[in-house]
């Protein structure tokens, strides 16, 4: 079986552990289901059948986007790995013992580098939220800290970007942690107060409206 060495490891594409499959097993079959297919999240099953039995199976899921492949290619993409991986487990064409191919090895790799952009961009932009964030408490800034506030919100959503969040939050020193606290009881009390100001108001204009129908009667 032909193979490639990464880093002085042998590993085989998965077209040659298919191959080697078809080679040693001519009657044998190579069956791939979905699992599941949701959300932009696919989870395919392959099985290697030889003489009407199951020699081996294999799972692999793929998230539509998450790679240049997988924007348009994630349910074949997803379909290889696990044909790769049923035929590592069940015929054992896997050298060096290694489980992986390499389409899988690659996309590890840019999984990977994904993973380290992401990082760096969340360092950037702690780090810029941290110093805006800090000077608006410090100056008591209500509007500045709104504002920094506003970019927790993930675009297109509601929800909040709670990582970012709390690496911000985790920069201030004790005293601004404290005045934000305080600024969110304040906030808390003067929304009490309005909820209760507008419930007195409708409770006024029913009354009124009572006194009202009674007096035309």
């Amino acid at each position: 079986m032909e193979t490639i060495d990464i880093k002085g490891k042998s590993y085989a594409m998965v077209v040659e552990r298919v191959k080697e499959f078809n080679r040693q097993f001519p009657d044998g079959s190579l069956i791939t289901e979905i699992i599941s297919n949701e959300d932009g999240v696919v989870i395919m099953k392959a099985s290697a059948i030889v003489n009407g039995n199951i020699v081996g199976t294999g799972h692999s899921f793929e998230t539509v986007g998450s790679s240049q492949i997988n924007k348009s290619s994630h349910l074949e993409n997803c379909e290889t790995s696990a044909i790769g991986r049923c035929l590592a487990f069940g015929c054992g064409f896997m050298p060096d013992g290694s489980l992986a191919s390499d389409e899988e090895i690659q996309q590890a790799k840019l999984q990977q580098s994904k993973v380290d952009e992401h990082i760096q961009c969340m360092d950037i932009a702690t780090h810029y939220l941290s110093v805006e964030f800090q000077n608006a408490i410090d100056n008591d800034d209500e509007d500045g800290i709104l504002e920094v506030i506003s970019t927790f919100k993930m675009k297109g959503s509601n929800k909040i970007n709670q990582p970012l969040k709390s690496a911000v939050w985790d920069t201030l020193n004790n005293e601004q942690s404290q005045y934000m606290k305080d600024r969110g009881v304040r906030l808390s009390e003067d929304k009490k107060v309005k909820s209760e100001e507008k419930q007195a108001q409708i409770s006024k204009a029913a009354k009124d409206f009572a006194e009202r129908q009674k007096a035309d009667k």
